[in-house]
């Protein structure tokens, strides 16, 4: 990919950081946005979305109409058993994500360039489950969900979507516990579950590439081959 990417990175945590670091140092131009996640963390202010679309309006003044838009949805710090799910809980896992995701869609379409792509980074819980994390895994899959009909939308226009579906060893926080490493018959075929700067980074950098735009609403699977599904 050419330097000079122009990319609006949505989200904060060690994820995001290692995202940022690897961008740049493919010679993207990153402005991060990081979400005022109030509403029980929903990113929105009041409902209306002011919160993310001020953020990328901000970001965009820095860097000019974004080539690349990556999303990096919140996720639950510890996993929750099923039975003691309460609403609230529900909401900050599973309602709270999708709301962010749709915000940041709303909010960015204005300012797409020709032929940009919004990618949604989100765990491979939605794959094989994982207990106590529920609410993400459903809120993983209604992503999914919009990055297809979003496709299906803006596809005419030349703009296209993506899914990065990545190890939850790199999605949760390293506090979560066993519960967000999903189940598998066989750890992955590269022998780790990869980092978020030498092995995500790049393959956000060749979703960006012109080349690539013929791929939308499609998930590939950057977890090492633990999941090899379509």
């Amino acid at each position: 990919m050419a330097d000079g990417t122009r990319t609006l990175l949505v989200g904060d945590g060690p994820l995001v950081d290692g995202l940022h670091d690897g961008l740049v140092d493919r010679g993207h131009v990153v402005a991060q946005v990081v979400p005022v996640r109030t509403d029980g963390g929903t990113g929105i202010e009041a409902g209306t979305g002011t919160g993310i679309s001020t953020g990328i309006g901000a970001g965009v003044s820095l860097i000019g109409r974004p080539d690349l838009v990556v999303h990096v949805p919140p996720v639950p710090a510890s996993p929750v058993p099923l039975v003691d799910q309460t609403t609230q809980r529900w909401v900050e896992a599973c309602e709270a994500p999708m709301a962010e995701a749709f915000a940041v869609a709303r909010a960015c379409r204005p300012h797409l360039s020709d032929r940009a792509r919004l990618v949604w980074v989100v765990p491979t819980v939605a794959m094989g489950g994982a207990a106590g994390f529920v609410g993400s895994a459903a809120a993983s899959e209604g992503i999914r969900a919009l990055a297809k009909s979003a496709a299906r939308q803006w596809g005419p226009e030349g703009l296209t979507t993506a899914v990065l579906a990545v190890a939850p060893e790199l999605a949760f926080p390293s506090d979560a516990g066993a519960g967000a490493r999903i189940s598998a018959t066989a750890g992955p075929a590269l022998g780790r579950p990869g980092d978020a700067f030498g092995d995500i980074a790049p393959l956000l950098d060749l979703l960006a590439d012109p080349a690539a735009r013929f791929m939308t609403g499609a998930t590939l699977v950057a977890d090492g081959g633990v999941w090899m599904a379509p």
